[in-house]
């Protein structure tokens, strides 16, 4: 059965033959990634656009066609997700909850629930009750009425939710806002303030912090670097040097492997000039004008496998080896996991 969005080729098989297959262990656990099914976005509302790159790279992707690309991109291994509704402004979340919870229920992976700022606690508590649903992936797009610019987290992720969420113990999966990511101090103190006030939250730092450059790492990472309960899912994360900086501030105990399919299906490279990151791809996007010759462009594989090698490479330069490795790829987020299912028993 050939997936909707990528084709594996003679070059990923390589590639993960190469680099990725003597070292991934056995299980997997991808802590980021999205699911939704088509008639969860209504045609008729014209959505909020950055102008971002992953928006032509793929559509909705059902949990039956992440479960194929799974079994594509990693034969011989069990692969468990974390996975959640995309966060359009034309995204009905109700639905896309619903089909998150019956899609995962019973089957080992989990969900995150979308959580519009202007539900009420009652009406969240009702999602979180959901099968499989363990916590919040809140975003600033669904605040009613976004058109952009820079908003405080608290904005589209009110206290009321958080103070849900803290006594149930749940799960939050925290995208960071404003352009300066986590190089901003409004939202390292913002961090600091939900560590603070609800400290039962197993807190998830998405992307660590939308670090794709180095200077929001390196001045990012210092501030949040002794609170062991500040934890950090890697996905989009392609820059070595960023997943050097994470594994030496935090550990391997407090991150985890994460996708953040299906934007990574996308094939290609990276460069970084600065705070700027420049994908090399070979999709024909509208955005795609950093084109290389055909025979270099020929060589590359899905970057889903880049950030991957990446990341085991840092590990191994870092004097670690298969424990840690395991650890990223699957044991910190299935511990996790399984904490705040037991706890879900109380919902």
């Amino acid at each position: 059965m050939e997936h909707p969005y990528f084709e594996y080729t003679d070059v990923d098989r390589r590639f993960f033959e190469e680099r990725l297959a003597a070292r991934l262990p056995v299980r997997l656990f991808d802590a980021h990634r999205h699911v939704q099914l088509p008639e969860h976005l209504d045609p008729a509302r014209e959505p909020f656009r950055r102008g971002a790159f992953p928006e032509e790279i793929a559509g909705p992707e059902s949990v039956e066609q992440a479960r194929l690309g799974y079994e594509i991109m990693f034969p011989g291994r069990e692969v468990e997700m974390l996975a959640f509704g995309m966060p359009a402004t034309n995204c009905d979340c109700a639905a896309a909850n619903a089909y998150v919870s019956e899609a995962l229920a019973g089957s080992g992976s989990v969900g995150l629930a979308l959580n519009p700022p202007h539900w009420s606690a009652e009406r969240l508590l009702e999602e979180l009750r959901r099968p499989a649903i363990i916590g919040v992936k809140p975003y600033e797009r669904l605040l009613q009425g976004f058109e952009g610019g820079d908003l405080s987290v608290f904005e589209f992720l009110p206290h009321e939710h958080l103070e849900l969420l803290d006594g149930l113990g749940g799960w939050l999966t925290l995208h960071l806002p404003r352009r300066e990511r986590l190089a901003d101090p409004a939202n390292i103190s913002e961090i600091l303030e939900i560590r603070r006030r609800y400290p039962n939250i197993v807190l998830v730092i998405a992307h660590l912090g939308r670090s794709y450059a180095g200077r929001y790492a390196r001045e990012g990472f210092p501030p949040l670097a002794d609170d062991p309960g500040i934890l950090f899912d890697n996905s989009a994360v392609l820059n070595p040097a960023v997943h050097a900086l994470a594994l030496d501030r935090f550990g391997p105990e407090r991150i985890m492997w994460a996708s953040d399919q299906p934007v990574f299906y996308m094939r290609g490279r990276r460069r970084w000039e600065g705070d700027r990151y420049i994908n090399l791809t070979s999709g024909d996007y509208s955005w795609n004008t950093d084109r290389q010759p055909p025979e270099v462009e020929a060589t590359y594989t899905l970057s889903l496998y880049e950030a991957m090698a990446a990341c085991l490479d840092t590990i191994l330069a870092l004097g670690w080896g298969d424990a840690e490795i395991e650890a990223v790829f699957h044991g910190n987020a299935r511990r996790l996991v399984d904490r705040v299912l037991a706890r879900k028993e109380r919902w």
